[in-house]
């Protein structure tokens, strides 16, 4: 599926099916987000709705060590949103570690942050990866 396949209401629905939020990344990293690393950042409300913002940032060195990432987590986390979809765009796709420790990351900092992780994403062009993450309890 992509973002073709969205239902006309997805702005109303919770992101909390993997398909569902899959293909809402779709929809809002192009292939020149891909080409400039760049990291989505969906805002959403307690039930998992997104607002109608999303957050791009671009130019991200996803091999960066460990205190830097945790640092720009950090800082995202201190939005202190209820909940938020992430994706990690690149033009190739990124290595196995590297997705790993990102997501690692961002889920315990957000965790302890109290912000809902509805998942995490790796892109490349043509393609949305979900990527495994604990069960929130």
């Amino acid at each position: 599926m992509s973002f073709e396949d969205l239902p006309e209401n997805w702005t109303e629905m919770p992101l909390t099916s993997q398909q569902l939020a899959a293909d809402v990344v779709d929809l809002l990293i192009s292939e020149k987000d891909c080409a400039q690393s760049t990291m989505l950042l969906l805002p959403c409300d307690a039930r998992g709705v997104a607002y109608p913002a999303p957050v791009l940032i671009s130019e991200i060195d996803w091999h960066v060590g460990p205190s830097e990432r945790r640092e720009m987590l950090e800082a995202l986390a201190s939005l202190q949103l209820e909940s938020a979809l992430v994706a990690a765009s690149s033009r190739h796709r990124l290595s196995d570690a590297v997705v790993a420790a990102w997501a690692t990351d961002l889920q315990e900092i957000f965790d302890d942050a109290g912000t809902w992780l509805l998942g995490f994403f790796s892109v490349w062009p043509l393609t949305v990866e979900p990527v495994a993450l604990r069960l929130r309890a």
